[in-house]
């Protein structure tokens, strides 16, 4: 309980910093077109996934903590979309062929940014490294991957380093349909380590039941900014964007945004 405590008051302390200062490349394509310059209104429902708890999930209140998040932000300007579950990979592709407005929550990629354009971050978190406790593996750089195996599930990226481990075949990688597979192939040492948020990390051994088989490393491997994205092809994605940036400003300067995080969290494993 003391360790969640200090968890929820780090977050919050997050929180109450604001959003990261976007690049110029996101505040022209976000400055581009005024909020009366597009319709906002939409027929496509937003789209997220399961097993990615406290933040998104049917089984979690209000569909968890950052599905509630997004749809009270866009309920402060005005705007109601739904929201719809489904697996990762083929909401992603959904929104880039137009079958829905958005999805989240993603973190940036360079392959995203070129797909997608990015609010700002929803919020930011700490990833840390999940390890089996039957491999010897211990992460102090991003270069202490070389020759071992990482799981991310299909539609979950990896962070950029390992990515290019990856890519030049001095890492290997699996790719199990979810995230409770990659709990479990950990656990049993079939992979040596996963990379994901510090909330669903734990959430997620904890369900599995496996606390005695993983070990978290000491060091965090990063922060990432969890975001809501939508198809750069979409005529009033930057508008929609802004909306949705102004209502989370208001959500947060209102103290809702505060009241969301305590209550989701509390309840969290």
């Amino acid at each position: 309980m003391a360790g969640r405590r200090r968890l929820l008051a780090m977050l919050l302390l997050l929180a109450a910093v604001g959003p990261v200062r976007a690049t110029p490349l996101d505040s022209a394509l976000l400055g581009s077109a005024p909020l009366d310059s597009a319709p906002l209104d939409s027929a496509l429902d937003l789209v997220t996934g399961n097993d990615f708890a406290p933040f998104t999930g049917e089984d979690l209140p209000e569909g968890g903590l950052l599905t509630e998040i997004v749809r009270r932000a866009f309920g402060e300007v005005g705007l109601r979309y739904e929201v719809r579950f489904m697996p990762w990979r083929r909401g992603y592709d959904g929104v880039l062929a137009g079958k829905f407005l958005g999805t989240f929550p993603y973190v940036r990629t360079p392959d995203r940014e070129m797909e997608m354009l990015f609010s700002d971050p929803l919020l930011e978190v700490r990833q840390l490294v999940y390890l089996s406790a039957h491999s010897g593996m211990v992460f102090h750089t991003p270069q202490d991957f070389r020759g071992r195996t990482v799981c991310a599930p299909v539609g979950y990226a990896l962070p950029a380093e390992l990515a290019e481990l990856a890519a030049a075949g001095v890492l290997a990688r699996e790719s199990p349909a979810d995230l409770p597979a990659c709990v479990r192939m950990v656990a049993s040492g079939r992979v040596d380590a996963f990379v994901i948020d510090e909330f669903t990390g734990r959430s997620a051994v904890a369900k599995a039941m496996v606390g005695d088989e993983i070990r978290v490393a000491p060091l965090p491997y990063a922060r990432a900014g969890q975001h809501l994205i939508l198809s750069r092809s979409l005529p009033e994605a930057a508008a929609i964007l802004a909306a949705f940036n102004a209502g989370l400003r208001k959500l947060k300067d209102g103290g809702a945004f505060e009241e969301i995080l305590r209550r989701h969290l509390s309840a969290a494993p």
